[in-house]
Order: C-alpha cells, then sequence, then structure tokens
C-alpha cells in the first residue's frame, strides 16, 4: 500500500511540474486593443515639434500636455532651433469635421463646428488631432481618440485604449 502511495504522489508531482512548465513556455496574454494608422508627424528624433495660428492655440497646447503627462517629452511647442514637424491653423467649412489631422504636417481645426463646442468638447478636438500626428487612429470606444463627430466626445483624460495605442505607435517612430 505504501509503495502504491508514493507512486501515485511521484506521478501527480511529475503531472503538476509538467502542467506548470508548459504554462511557463506559453503564457496566456491578454492583449489590448492598438488603433494605430500608417503614418506619423513624429520625427526621428521622437519629437513632435508644433506651431502655428489656429484660434485654438490654448487648446492644442493643452491637448500637447495631455499627451505628455503619458509620455514626456514628445510633444514639444517649435522653436528656432528645431524644424516644425506640424501646423495648426483654422479652417471654416460646413464640411462634417471639427478638426483634419494631415500626413503632410498641417492640422486645421474646424471654426465652422469648434465655435459652437463647449470648451470641453474644443479641448477633446484638439487632444484627438494630436493623437493623430502621434500616429493614432479612430477607437471604437469612447476614448479621446474615438471618430464621434455628432455629439462629440467631451473626454480629456487619456483612457486605456489611447495609451496602448500610443505604447504601440511610439515603438514605430
Amino acid at each position: 500500500m505504501h509503495f502504491k502511495k508514493s507512486v501515485l504522489k511521484n506521478h501527480l508531482l511529475y503531472s503538476i511540474i509538467t502542467l506548470m512548465a508548459i504554462a511557463m513556455l506559453f503564457p496566456i496574454t491578454a492583449f489590448a486593443q492598438a488603433y494605430v494608422q500608417t503614418w506619423d508627424l513624429v520625427d526621428s528624433g521622437k519629437h513632435l515639434d508644433y506651431d502655428g495660428n489656429s484660434t485654438y492655440m490654448s487648446y492644442i497646447n493643452t491637448g500637447a500636455a495631455t499627451w505628455n503627462a503619458y509620455k514626456s517629452g514628445v510633444i514639444r511647442k517649435d522653436s528656432a532651433f528645431v524644424v516644425e514637424d506640424v501646423y495648426v491653423s483654422d479652417v471654416n467649412a460646413s464640411n462634417g469635421w471639427a478638426g483634419m489631422t494631415y500626413s503632410s504636417g498641417k492640422i486645421e481645426l474646424n471654426t465652422y463646428y469648434m465655435s459652437g463646442y463647449s470648451n470641453s468638447k474644443k479641448q477633446n478636438v484638439a487632444t484627438h488631432e494630436l493623437g493623430h500626428a502621434l500616429g493614432l487612429d479612430h477607437s471604437t470606444s469612447t476614448d479621446v481618440m474615438d471618430a464621434a463627430i455628432t455629439g462629440h466626445t467631451s473626454t480629456q483624460a487619456l483612457s486605456q485604449n489611447d495609451k496602448d495605442s500610443y505604447d504601440d505607435a511610439y515603438n514605430n517612430y
């Protein structure tokens, strides 16, 4: 009887060790969804230097601070010592969008819509457009990078989706 218990005990111990080894070789990982575009406006030094004459530059400055609070120093106000990566200006058109970021290095904020927005919505649009300049795409959730224009989200804090997408984009710079 003692022999059977010993064999059974050894077999159980061997099985547990084998399962633990397999689990270590093939860990189960939960992947968050990242939403990244095929382009960004970040330069080879991993900086996004901006300037502009938009009415909404104070919102752009605050948006830059929001992104920089997560990854410090990536977005910088342009100076005489660096090459500008993106220029922010205004447009006035009834075209269905409050802001647009172009791969050519410009962000346009649409006064046609922005002028009627609350401060929090204006801030969201500015932060959102800077997200595109960083290489982030639209998400499918109520994040800063949510694509909704009608009843546009006034989310200002970066969500986990926004952060995961930024992490992924940053690794591609």
